[in-house]
């Protein structure tokens, strides 16, 4: 009945290759700002958690678009980790320069077993990615030159909706001409892409911590 597979690019296509705190804390160093990584990665964890998705109906306001949500969370994560800007000026220059890094060659990764999974997969499954992910995304897979299985990439701030929200999920089957129950969804997040999903009425398969390795995606599939 899986006529295509959706999946989740950070954490279940590609990973970070250092830890948000070290590179927070390299580019707040460039401009003469003193923050410790462990404390930025502790405090990030948090307010990730607590942030909803950008244009999620749960989000406290409207953000314009997710570079301006992106300011918001990175601002938080910033002063509740105890850094202090000596000006406005100079945070939003830190804030473009990090925004910038978080697309530059090197700082993304693919998953191990991600790339080859995907490349046999695309061999009888329609592929997309289905994303919370900013536009980056398109220059970040272009990098890892990981973007060729893939028809087609359904990011949040095109559709104006994030997983978990079912309109996504919609935009994802409409797009595709398919039934929900013809899309695996494959991700890493039990909120926006296990939840999300099962609301959906997409069949998902979960990677990540704790749960199955991406390569296993054959034997679901009866490629293996």
């Amino acid at each position: 009945m899986i006529k295509a597979v959706s999946f989740d690019a950070a954490g279940t296509l590609i990973q970070l290759a250092e830890e948000v705190g070290t590179s927070y804390s390299r580019v707040a160093a460039s401009f003469g700002v003193a923050v410790d990584p462990p404390a930025l990665n502790r405090v990030f964890g948090t307010v990730w958690k607590r942030t909803p998705p950008p244009f999620s109906e749960d989000a406290a306001d409207h953000d314009p678009h997710e570079k301006a949500w992106w300011s918001r969370l990175v601002r938080d994560v910033l002063t509740e980790a105890g850094a202090t800007f000596p000006d406005e000026a100079t945070f939003a220059e830190f804030f473009e320069a990090l925004y910038l890094y978080f697309e530059s060659p090197g700082t993304w990764l693919a998953v191990p077993g991600a790339r080859e999974t995907v490349e046999k997969v695309a061999g009888t499954h329609r592929c997309v990615v289905f994303s919370n992910f900013d536009g980056r995304l398109r220059r970040v897979l272009t990098d890892l030159e990981f973007l060729a299985p893939f028809e087609a990439l359904y990011l949040s701030c095109e559709m104006r909706r994030s997983k978990p929200d079912p309109r996504a999920f919609a935009t994802v089957a409409s797009g595709l001409g398919l039934h929900p129950r013809e899309i695996l969804h494959v991700g890493d997040d039990a909120l926006c892409d296990w939840a999300g999903a099962h609301a959906a009425g997409f069949p998902h398969f979960r990677v990540g911590p704790g749960q199955r390795n991406i390569s296993e995606l054959l034997s679901e599939l009866s490629l293996a």
